[in-house]
């Protein structure tokens, strides 16, 4: 199988994974910040606790993207990008556009989602 050029979407992926690693830094700062203002009434401290909260679901969550950044980098590297985890097809270029460090064709996706809404209901 040839080598497909996928510079455009490594650069596009790397400008996102230093996007996110610049939010990450300025969450940490605001986290660490609030810790020293943890002070006021009680709607005070629950709205600064809602606010620091908020600010750790975004931090994991910007981490959680900037790892799949660097598995779908490493998988451009690999000659592995575009194709599905799952069944091996080609994922839809449209796909790509859209969410460039996706790893599963939508077939797969949809099938992968089902189950998971299947086994949370039977729990």
């Amino acid at each position: 199988m040839k080598k497909k050029d996928y510079s455009d979407v490594k650069r596009t992926l790397k400008k996102q994974r230093a996007l996110l690693l610049r939010a990450d830094k300025n969450l940490e700062r605001e986290i660490e910040s609030d810790v020293d203002t943890h002070h006021g009434d009680d709607v005070d401290i629950a709205e600064a606790d809602a606010e620091r909260e908020m600010s750790f679901y975004l931090k994991n969550r910007g981490q959680d993207e900037i790892k799949l950044i660097d598995e779908a980098l490493d998988r451009i590297e690999k000659g592995e990008y575009g194709l599905c985890a799952e069944c091996g097809d080609d994922i839809p270029p449209k796909r790509l556009e859209a969410l460039p460090f996706s790893i599963y064709c939508v077939t797969c996706q949809e099938e992968l989602e089902a189950e998971a809404e299947l086994s949370a209901s039977q729990e």
